[in-house]
């Protein structure tokens, strides 16, 4: 019944105009199985990137590979498009790791639901947090959100802390929701591509992940110039590896260690700094403290 309420809670809407979001439940993928009974079974390693998918999938599947290494077991790297997917191939035991999306795990811990545990977050840029920026082009001449009035917006995922949940909390102190304020929101699915959706101007506004932003200002020190910078969320925790509850106990420590150490590994270097990520830290539920606690409705058009 728990299960079924967060599956109804987690569906989208649809605002006149826009079509919803898709979502698979409880999709699974098989790796070539050994005919002898011996033969073990495969690692399963879900993700959604915040980055973008083409550009990443290569680093990803080296953890997931460095992971199965160490387990003594082949390794499957599931790759799904929103975040809500992920959380709930893992809660439908499609998945035995995930690299979640820190909105998803706070909507996973509101429901007070079972089946999962973190393990271990992400240290980027040196801290394990991050902010939402909510981004302009500079030259629009809008300095708040208010601005934004019947604009549109790139909006990461119905689940991202630091796109809809930011904008949403923002918009609730003036009396406001995502789908009355703006003209227009769409869901890009990365923050990459929110990021370029702004640069290209094909909206008024995008909220994104500071640290995305701050690696991609680094890639082109040009952006600072073009953009501008008009809201800040509060700090949240960076995306937190978690775990099948299901799992035995001494493979649960296991791939707490593998993750932590894995930046001691030279092998793995290049998949870490593909993915900006510094090393594997170990997981502190205060810095999700202050994130915003009361999740919204999910709805907008997709890009």
């Amino acid at each position: 019944m728990l299960l079924l309420m967060l599956l109804a809670s987690m569906l989208p809407g649809c605002t006149a105009g826009s079509s919803s979001y898709d979502i698979v439940f409880a999709e699974t993928e098989n790796a070539p199985i050994d005919s002898r009974d011996d033969s073990p079974l495969p690692v399963r390693v879900a993700i959604s990137s915040v980055l973008s998918p083409a550009d990443t999938i290569n680093y990803y599947q080296a953890i997931a590979n460095y992971v199965g290494d160490k387990l003594n077991r082949p390794a499957i790297l599931i790759q799904r498009k929103s975040y809500n997917e992920i959380t709930m191939l893992m809660m439908n035991g499609g998945a035995d790791i995930a690299l979640l999306s820190s909105g998803a795990y706070l909507t996973y811990k509101q429901k007070q639901a079972e089946g999962l545990e973190a393990i271990a977050m992400q240290e980027r840029m040196g801290v394990p947090y991050y902010y939402g920026y909510l981004v302009v082009n500079r030259d629009s001449g809008m300095t708040d959100i208010n601005d934004l009035k019947g604009k549109s917006i790139a909006i990461t995922d119905p689940a991202s802390y630091s796109s809809y949940f930011f904008i949403s909390e923002r918009l609730a102190e003036i009396g406001e929701t995502p789908e009355h304020f703006f003209g227009r929101y769409l869901y890009t699915y990365n923050h990459d591509s929110s990021l370029k959706a702004i640069i290209d101007r094909v909206v008024d506004a995008a909220a994104v992940n500071s640290l995305v932003y701050e690696q991609a200002k680094r890639k082109n020190p040009d952006l600072a110039d073009s953009l501008h910078i008009i809201a800040k969320s509060k700090p949240a925790g960076t995306s937190p590896v978690v775990i099948s509850s299901s799992l035995p106990e001494e493979e649960k420590q296991m791939l707490q260690e593998i993750f932590l150490s894995m930046h001691e590994q030279e092998a793995m270097k290049p998949a870490l700094d593909g993915l900006f990520i510094d090393r594997f830290v170990p997981f502190d539920p205060r810095l999700y403290e202050t994130a915003y606690r009361d999740k919204p409705s999910s709805r907008g058009s997709r890009l």
